[in-house]
């Protein structure tokens, strides 16, 4: 009886998450195709600062959204594969891709429910995706390459206590030093916890506290 029961709250469980994620999704779509919404388009300074002497590889973007980073990518020549769960946002990478007659591979999907592989990627770029770059940390880790580079950003959770709200309503963010602990396997190349001008979700001063990560596999 006790593992029929434990069977039963996990089932619970996995619905009322996968409810949470469909809902996510919708969210994110009703942003991308909201013409007045205040999204992104240009690629992420730190992207180009942190990838500005590397030779082009293969390249992983997690929450690609409108493909400003990984249209960027692949114009410089990385292999890359995007990855966003909001099919608009998706769509509207491909539309810039072909636009400007790149290639890369777009996939709408989640992240944390796909097989990212081992050593398959030069560079993997998680921007804004809050959570997701800790609850799929240790997969992030074996995906990347020896020598490959991990570029991290996004909010500090303290963006919520000072009423600032959180990209789309989704999680607040990173904890203090959180980045620094489940990326502890490799090398730390740049690590910043600081009030800035975010890319999203800017208090009333046009900062918002801001976590930025550069690290590299050994």
């Amino acid at each position: 009886m006790k593992i029929l029961w434990t069977l039963v709250i996990l089932a619970g469980v996995c619905s009322v998450q996968a409810q949470n994620k469909k809902a996510n999704a919708q969210r994110w779509d009703q942003l991308y195709l909201n013409p007045d919404a205040k999204v992104p388009v240009n690629p992420s300074n730190l992207v180009l600062e942190a990838t500005a002497s590397l030779k082009p590889g293969a390249a992983l973007d997690v929450g690609m959204g409108n493909g400003r980073n990984s249209v960027y990518l692949a114009r410089k020549g990385w292999k890359v594969t995007g990855i966003d769960i909001s099919e608009a946002a998706v769509k509207q990478a491909q539309q810039e891709a072909a636009k400007l007659k790149v290639e890369f591979d777009a996939r709408a999907g989640d992240v944390e429910k796909m097989d990212l592989g081992h050593s398959r990627y030069d560079l993997i770029v998680c921007m804004y995706v809050n959570l997701v770059a800790v609850r799929s940390s240790r997969k992030l880790i074996d995906a990347l390459k020896p020598g490959g580079l991990l570029i991290v950003e996004g909010h500090h959770a303290e963006v919520q206590a000072m009423g600032m709200r959180p990209v789309n309503g989704g999680p607040a963010g990173y904890a203090d030093n959180q980045l620094l602990h489940v990326y502890d396997k490799l090398r730390i190349v740049r690590y910043e916890d600081r009030m800035m001008a975010a890319e999203w979700s800017n208090g009333p001063e046009g900062r918002a506290p801001v976590v930025r990560l550069v690290a590299v596999k050994p």
